[in-house]
């Protein structure tokens, strides 16, 4: 059984300006999914006239389907604007977000 996580690990967040983003800690999984959704709703609002918006995820030890839909909801919400959501993802994850690099 795996204890270097526990499951009562919370989802931190801490808006971040360089660069202008979201940089996540934790575990997101059903009790961190309100949170994470108010987190993502506000990058539009806090960052105007950004281009491209980030978030920061090497903090993040567990990402489950539903945080991984949201995140894809928010690369929507953002496409629909002309703007674009950079991930920064752990050493060891793989895989794309949004299509082609």
């Amino acid at each position: 059984m795996d204890t270097s996580h526990p499951a009562t690990t919370l989802l931190r967040a801490q808006w971040t300006t360089r660069p202008p983003g979201l940089r996540l800690t934790g575990a997101i999984e059903p009790a961190s999914h309100a949170a994470l959704e108010r987190h993502l709703a506000d990058l539009l609002s806090r960052f105007p006239g950004r281009r491209a918006v980030h978030i920061d995820l090497t903090g993040v030890h567990s990402l489950d389907l539903v945080g991984t839909a949201l995140l894809i909801a928010t690369r929507n919400v953002l496409r629909r604007h002309d703007r674009d959501l950079h991930l920064r993802l752990p050493a060891g994850w793989t895989g794309t977000f949004g299509g082609a690099p």
